[in-house]
């Protein structure tokens, strides 16, 4: 008797957009990227300190499902949740630390806020949080001052003083783009602009390699891993409220602001990519996706300042997280009032319809 195998396809059904699963592998290649730019910079300092938040995070997961007896579809999220608070912490902070603080905010989160998407805080934002909050100590500012701040072109100031590192190829690098590209828009660009876009230097990985975060970003907007609207809008917002607006809080006056120098440092391409439209943490409708990224923006310009903060975007996110949870309530609210309006009239009249016939 022959045997017959049957085979199961999802034809002709297609996904709208790709599934948790596969921008969770994509995010994982492009994080594990950053991971062999350390490699290749030579920083291995920073390796420990990513193996201890990995850990701890894979710990916490099994932890978790141990004792609600559940089984876990989220393995692949702990470990990607691991690397971005390894990146995010700077390479001179202890792993022991690193693990068991790490460990235990991870579980606070789950217990309290939930699991994956009910969770309405970012437990990568409450680690690093909590990391600087105990050790303040390993997480070093630039040596900026007043005066790099209100120069015009604050960036250039501050790789002329040698706060960002040259890359040994950035003057033929830099010389190659003047002489080909630049040449014909009648411009040139000065030396080390170069070295901020590939390698900044930081001792926090995630604010070092914003070329490759870039690049990483064209990808998931490109096949609509990550939605484009909120970081597209908190981005504009951030540039032109540091262009135009002055602030005693950073010593600068109007129209000086260095939008290059806000976004190449303190993390917030890396933060704007990965960390602030997290699962569970953003609105969802097209109106709360545009209030959440324009209030982002007001409030990364009065915590993060003119960039050069090795920690204020994180603490951003934890206030977006607030702002967000009663931006969803206004969501779910006006939901309700349509469905109360528009659907349940309509499945009354369909029933009195069929009563009828």
């Amino acid at each position: 008797m022959k045997s017959t195998s049957c085979t199961i396809s999802l034809r002709p059904f297609v996904y709208s957009t790709p599934s948790v699963q596969t921008t969770s592998i994509c995010i994982c290649f492009f994080l594990i990227s950053q991971i062999v730019m350390l490699c290749i910079s030579k920083t291995y300092s920073a390796f420990a300190v990513i193996l201890a938040s990995v850990l701890a995070c894979l710990a916490a997961e099994g932890i978790y499902c141990l004792f609600r007896r559940t089984f876990s579809f989220s393995w692949l999220l702990s470990f990607i949740q691991g690397v971005m608070i390894g990146l995010l912490l700077p390479v001179t902070y202890p792993p022991m630390g690193v693990f068991l603080i790490a460990l235990f905010s991870m579980l606070f989160t789950k217990y309290a806020f939930g699991g994956f998407s009910s969770s309405w805080v970012n437990p990568v934002a409450i680690t690093v949080a909590l990391c600087y909050i105990l050790n303040t100590s390993v997480f070093p500012a630039f040596q900026i001052t007043g005066g790099d701040l209100q120069a015009k072109n604050a960036s250039l100031s501050m790789i002329q003083r040698g706060i960002f590192p040259l890359h040994p190829k950035d003057e033929a690098v830099t010389n190659f783009l003047n002489n080909t590209v630049f040449k014909f828009f009648g411009m040139r660009i000065p030396e080390g602009y170069v070295s901020l876009f590939w390698d900044s230097g930081s001792v926090i990985p995630a604010f070092r390699f914003n070329m490759l975060t870039i690049i990483t970003s064209l990808v998931l907007f490109a096949f609509e891993m990550v939605d484009i609207l909120i970081p597209a809008i908190f981005l504009l917002t951030y540039a032109l409220l540091v262009r135009f607006l002055p602030s005693s809080f950073f010593f600068a006056t109007a129209l000086n602001g260095d939008i290059l120098l806000a976004v190449l440092t303190s993390g917030t391409l890396f933060g704007t990519l990965f960390i602030l439209q997290w699962y569970g943490t953003s609105p969802q409708t097209q109106w709360g996706k545009l209030l959440y990224g324009f209030l982002a923006g007001i409030a990364a310009f009065f915590i993060i300042g003119y960039g050069t903060s090795p920690n204020g975007y994180i603490f951003m996110v934890l206030v977006m997280n607030l702002v967000s949870l009663l931006l969803q309530v206004l969501e779910q609210y006006q939901v309700k009032q349509k469905v109360r309006k528009n659907l349940l009239p309509r499945l009354k009249m369909i029933y009195e319809e069929e009563n009828h016939e």
